[in-house]
């Protein structure tokens, strides 16, 4: 059996990558040091962050940077995505409509985007 395990983000800051998942977004801290850290998406899902090791991968912000984009459920898209803006996300644009619901993207502070995904009920 194969499963997905945990996503991997190279940051050039660990604990202010971890501080953003965990306080901002709101993510469980699974385990921490200075060179790693695991913090909980979803059951059995991990984010790893983990110091830069392929200096290139960074030098690209946004959606410059490509890759993966980590889509987050939120209960109200614009209380969540004014508090991460108030924690050093950017929004890339505004609320678009999803054959769900609504969604946002934003970039962290470390470059990467991720999406807010609000679905209606």
């Amino acid at each position: 059996m194969n499963d997905l395990v945990w996503i991997t983000m190279q940051v050039l800051d660990v604990e202010r990558a971890r501080i953003f998942w965990r306080e901002a977004i709101g993510l469980k801290e699974l385990s921490a040091s200075e060179v790693w850290v695991e913090l909980e998406i979803g059951p059995g899902i991990r984010l790893a962050l983990h110091p830069v090791f392929h200096g290139p991968a960074l030098e690209r912000r946004g959606y410059d940077r490509g890759g993966p984009v980590l889509g987050l459920r939120v209960a109200s898209l614009d209380e969540m995505g004014a508090m991460l803006e108030r924690h050093g996300a950017k929004a890339l644009g505004p609320p678009h409509r999803i054959p769900q619901g609504r969604a946002r993207d934003f970039e962290d502070p470390e470059g990467y985007v991720f999406e807010l995904v609000e679905l209606s009920s």
